[in-house]
């Protein structure tokens, strides 16, 4: 039974790869796939770019919610959470995700809810 298979990747490189981990069934079609791909060190060139930019998109909109999350409690004047440096601040973007979502799911959509008292 073929193991190992010669895989010419789209970048150029060529690769034996070791397919045992495979169901013998699914070995050819696997290798054909993987002949339509990049190789592993040229995906990983063409996507650490990628990754960078996430991180800095991610960071960016941390910042953004974060000053929103603020400027919203001073306004509204909530009160100062206590906790450690990071628990503060992801408290006051959940206290302002959570209020807000509310305040549009009850108030502004009209969303009603009805109250029940036992014993009546």
């Amino acid at each position: 039974m073929k193991t190992i298979w010669p895989i010419d990747h789209t970048c150029g490189h060529h690769a034996d790869r070791d397919l045992s981990d495979r169901p013998a069934d699914r070995r050819a079609g696997f290798a054909e796939w993987l002949a339509r791909q990049e190789c592993t060190d040229c995906w990983r060139a063409s996507n650490e770019g990628d990754e960078q930019d996430k991180a800095a998109w991610l960071k960016a909109k941390r910042a953004e919610e974060q000053t929103a999350s603020e400027a919203w409690s001073e306004q509204y004047r909530m009160p100062p959470l206590e906790g450690t440096e990071r628990a503060v601040p992801w408290g006051v973007r959940c206290r302002h995700q959570i209020l807000t979502n509310a305040y549009t799911a009850l108030v502004a959509e009209g969303f009603s809810v009805k109250f029940c008292v036992l014993g009546r």
